[in-house]
């Protein structure tokens, strides 16, 4: 949208009218460590600007396809006992493909502000088969999900013993509050606690580790164990599927405490006001690599004129790490 950034520009600083204190996520890390100017607007100017702020909800494909994986997933799991029949995981499926896709392509399409495309909001084509792939990540998924040993194993051990799906949760870390949402976690009739987070992925996403190791650290500081080595983490990648799992142990812990405080650091580095969380544009630099910048949510506040850009680059992955 033309203007927006020379507004931006010239406003000194950019951050709430009610300043938030500033909080660190896997996420909000991936962002940063992407491009801090995504970061900026991700998190700040979103927060005062309605149009970066729908900008910011813009969903890709590959990520609209996870994330309807997920919604269905938590849905499911927050209203069932048991795993359903064939008869009963079909109708799911075909109400998550034929009900909630249909529903948001459709709004999308009409440049509804429920939900929009990236794809629509920057007219880059979708053929028939990007769309194909899209509805078979969330019909594999969903299939897979239903069939996983893990599932089975979470409702063996019984509701009364999950301790959670999906929450949104902070804990404190040397001085920073860290937000992180699990899929699910339970604990065994052993006692021990699994930790798990469905992917729609096939390859390892940078910081999956990192975040799981992260929720292992929550995990232990709630006193859900006595020792880290009660505590198992599980990657399920419902797309293949393939399930990695890990163990745990005080180096874990350590490991994901350094790497946050690390991460917060940097971050806090750029801030105008660290304790008011103030923030200026200036102070977060445009990636010094352009051509993801095709594929970005905010490119047209970096580039208002679509010539500017540097040439499409290859496509990305078939599937992305959600």
């Amino acid at each position: 949208m033309p203007g927006v950034t020379e507004a931006l520009e010239a406003t000194q600083p950019e951050a709430p009218a009610e300043p938030r204190p500033f909080s660190w996520s896997v996420s909000r890390h991936d962002t940063f460590d992407s491009c801090p100017r995504r970061y900026f607007y991700s998190y700040y100017a979103s927060v005062e600007d309605p149009e970066i702020k729908r900008l910011k909800k813009l969903s890709a494909l590959p990520l609209w396809a996870g994330s309807l994986v997920h919604e269905t997933i938590e849905a499911f799991l927050k209203a069932h006992d048991a795993i359903p029949s064939e008869t009963e995981q079909q109708a799911i499926i075909h109400t998550a493909v034929h009900g909630q896709m249909l529903s948001d392509w459709k709004d999308s399409e009409s440049g509804s502000l429920r939900f929009r495309l990236f794809e629509h909001e920057y007219q880059v084509p979708v053929e028939a088969e990007d769309k194909k792939i899209a509805v078979g990540i969330v019909m594999r998924s969903l299939r897979n999900f239903f069939r996983s040993p893990t599932l089975a194993d979470a409702f063996a051990s019984g509701k009364d013993r999950w301790l959670s799906v999906e929450d949104l949760v902070s804990f404190d870390v040397s001085g920073t509050e860290v937000l992180l949402r699990m899929d699910l976690a339970y604990r065994r009739r052993d006692d021990r606690v699994v930790i798990v987070d469905w992917k729609t992925g096939r390859s390892e996403g940078r910081f999956n580790e990192t975040q799981l190791a992260g929720y292992a650290l929550y995990a232990a500081r709630q006193g859900w164990v006595k020792e880290p080595t009660e505590i198992e983490t599980e990657l399920a990648y419902l797309a293949i599927p393939r399930y990695v799992t890990r163990t745990v142990d005080g180096a874990t812990l350590e490991r994901a405490q350094a790497f946050i405080e690390r991460s917060a650091t940097r971050m806090k580095g750029l801030l105008l006001d660290p304790v008011l969380n103030l923030a200026r544009i200036d102070d977060f630099a445009k990636h010094e690599r352009p051509l993801r910048c095709r594929r970005c949510n905010f490119r047209r506040l970096c580039f208002p004129r679509t010539e500017d850009l540097p040439a499409f680059p290859p496509p990305e992955p078939e599937i992305l790490p959600f």
